[in-house]
């Protein structure tokens, strides 16, 4: 199973030849309301989260793409971008559930990360009540090997297919 989602992920990374510019005009606008309101979202050792109010997706997307735009990671350490998306309703606990990661290699080359979307993940987007979030987090790649600065990941719009 490992196997299989490590190769859906390099296959959608080589297929993706768009430029990983954010500001590129080839790339279509957000729309407002759109779960692709990021521009220019930067995330550091610091600061390595970041949650984005979304609204779900018209149809269950199956896939998530992550565009790192730039990397300043001068001491080439390891690092994963984590996706999950969040759900809370006033009176209900809160739901959280994971997409994915994706790790840069080199830990310097930024480029685009497609994630397959779990079931779990498309049928808390499917809520037509309550408040969506989109959920990025920079992550060590191991426990004992914290994030440290400089370090800073910009991402460009993600987008649901």
């Amino acid at each position: 199973m490992k196997y299989s989602s490590l190769l859906f992920i390099l296959l959608a990374c080589a297929a993706d030849a768009r430029s990983p510019d954010p500001r590129d005009p080839a790339a279509p606008p957000s729309q407002p309301g759109q779960p692709g309101q990021m521009h220019g979202v930067t995330l550091t050792a610091g600061a390595p989260r970041q949650d984005l109010a979304i609204t779900a997706p018209g149809t269950a997307p199956s896939a998530l793409t992550l565009t790192i735009a730039t990397i300043d990671n001068p001491s080439s350490q390891a690092f994963s971008l984590s996706a999950s998306v969040m759900w809370s309703n006033a009176g209900a606990a809160a739901i959280e559930e994971t997409i994915g990661r994706a790790t840069p290699y080199p830990a310097t080359q930024p480029g685009s990360f497609m994630l397959a979307v779990p079931e779990a993940v498309r049928r808390t987007l499917s809520r037509s009540y309550g408040q969506l979030v989109l959920r990025l987090s920079l992550q060590p790649i191991a426990a004992d090997r914290p994030l440290s600065d400089p370090l800073r990941v910009t991402l460009g719009d993600p987008a649901w297919r």
